[in-house]
């Protein structure tokens, strides 16, 4: 496919921007810890990740203790505001990156919590890059719907059809191409890279370094 021209590049946080694991995988096991429960490596918590704190509870809790994801969300969420970006680190060449194509608008759009996505964008020192910052519990569906990416363009005064959508989940990429968007699968995240595949976004990209080769001007 030939280059892309667009005037707005909207991330996803956890498995693109940032490796989260460590620090939701040490909120996780405290909140099991606290109440009895099996704690999980960080490998079963990276298959859990995708819709949400509460879905990542609901899975962590796992079917026979529904009954505890109340307890186990607050929790969890006690110790993700205390110690959010301690462990978590940037992936390699995203703040040269970000720099590289700041002269786009640029925004975040995560399903994590808007209050804890802020939080962790300050925390590496790059929420400076971006002109808005969405996350989780603002009254709008999560991704994959596209609801809360449409609001974003026209929030930023971007058509979706200008607009790119960059994510390591096959949610990213359902939301951006329901939005009319395009659409980038970064393939070192969170994701199954053969589900990434079959999502058929727009591009593959293997480092989020290669993002500026796949823009125009």
């Amino acid at each position: 496919m030939s280059k892309i021209a667009v005037d707005l590049i909207v991330f996803d946080l956890d498995g693109t921007l940032a490796d989260t694991l460590p620090d939701l995988t040490a909120a996780a096991n405290f909140a099991c810890r606290r109440l009895g429960l099996p704690e999980h490596s960080p490998e079963a918590v990276r298959g859990m990740i995708g819709g949400g704190e509460r879905k990542l509870i609901e899975r962590l809790v796992g079917p026979a203790h529904q009954n505890r994801v109340e307890e186990c969300h607050q929790l969890y969420l006690d110790h993700y505001t205390r110690h959010n970006g301690e462990l978590t680190r940037l992936y390699p060449g995203v703040v040269e990156t970000l720099a590289l194509v700041s002269g786009k608008k640029l925004a975040v759009l995560s399903n994590k919590l808007q209050r804890l996505t802020q939080q962790a964008l300050e925390a590496m020192d790059i929420a400076r890059f971006f002109a808005a910052i969405r996350g989780g519990g603002a009254g709008l569906p999560l991704k994959p719907e596209p609801d809360a990416l449409l609001s974003l363009t026209a929030d930023l005064g971007v058509g979706p059809s200008r607009s790119l959508m960059v994510g390591d989940k096959i949610a990213d990429i359902r939301a951006g191409r329901e939005a009319g968007a395009f659409t980038a699968a970064v393939t070192y995240g969170y994701g199954d890279l053969d589900a990434l595949t079959a999502a058929s976004p727009d591009f593959l990209l293997a480092r989020l370094s290669q993002l500026p080769g796949i823009l125009a001007g």
